[in-house]
């Protein structure tokens, strides 16, 4: 995995995410298009094809696949692994306070099942911000400022964007949660590169082999325990079986060094 040169924080491309994000939702606030805008969105996960894209990227920004996939970069970039581990308590800080602070119903309590599509499990409270959201900015965040090749760079902040808008086409959340989960693991992801380059990554055996254990752990857990609670999907079997196998082989490269 070649190593590119990490973005300075200081730079404008730096903060372009949560500036498209304070944006879009000041445009959303201004044309009252936050209920009309998830109801678009909604509508393309009617068919049988589309739930199934749909689920699967949503999943995206499901906790334990993001920390699976942090396996498939324990090798040769620990770097990101020690700044999203930095990041994810800021990014967890962010949904788990302002959720039952705002308490913001989500559109099936406040439509109904009549109007919606609602893929997958049904939820109904705590809707702002979205948690899966803010998970996949943060992954993408990271891997982004870290400095990866530009065309890693755009993939991941594409798939973090198809995770985004799936949380309104499955019936989840609306778009500005979606967006304020965006900001806030974008933040968050600053906040942990910023925090990696002055805590340098502790590349001691007994630091690598516990953080190389929990993601084994976490790869474990998606492939044989972990209740997604969409229906046809295929992706948290395909990360986990390779974040196991790229996990394991880092621990024995780990020991045998």
């Amino acid at each position: 995995m070649t190593t590119h040169a990490p973005r300075p924080l200081s730079s404008p491309w730096a903060w372009l995410i949560p500036a498209i994000t304070l944006l879009a939702a000041a445009v959303i606030v201004a044309f009252n298009a936050n209920q009309s805008l998830f109801l678009e969105l909604n509508q393309w996960g009617h068919s049988e094809l589309g739930a199934m894209f749909w689920a699967n990227a949503t999943l995206l920004g499901d906790t334990l696949v993001a920390f699976s996939l942090l396996g498939l970069f324990a090798r040769k970039r620990p770097d990101i692994v020690w700044a999203l581990l930095l990041a994810a308590v800021f990014a967890t800080a962010w949904v788990h306070i302002l959720k039952p602070l705002i308490d913001n119903p989500r559109p099936l309590a406040a439509l109904g099942a009549d109007m919606i599509n609602v893929i997958g499990v049904e939820l109904r409270s705590n809707s702002f911000p979205s948690g899966h959201t803010a998970t996949a900015f943060t992954l993408a965040g990271i891997i982004c400022l870290r400095g990866v090749h530009p065309a890693l760079a755009v993939s991941v902040l594409l798939l973090a964007t198809l995770a985004g808008i799936s949380r309104a086409v499955v019936g989840a959340h609306w778009p500005l949660d979606i967006l304020a989960g965006a900001f806030g693991g974008w933040i968050a992801a600053v906040i942990g590169v910023a925090l990696s380059r002055q805590w340098v990554v502790p590349m001691g055996r007994t630091a690598q082999s516990g953080i190389a254990f929990v993601l084994l752990a976490c790869g474990l857990a998606l492939l044989f325990w972990h209740d997604v609670q969409y229906p046809a999907v295929v992706l948290p079997t395909g990360i986990g079986v390779i974040s196991v196998l790229s996990v394991g082989g880092y621990l024995l490269r780990v020991w045998r060094r």
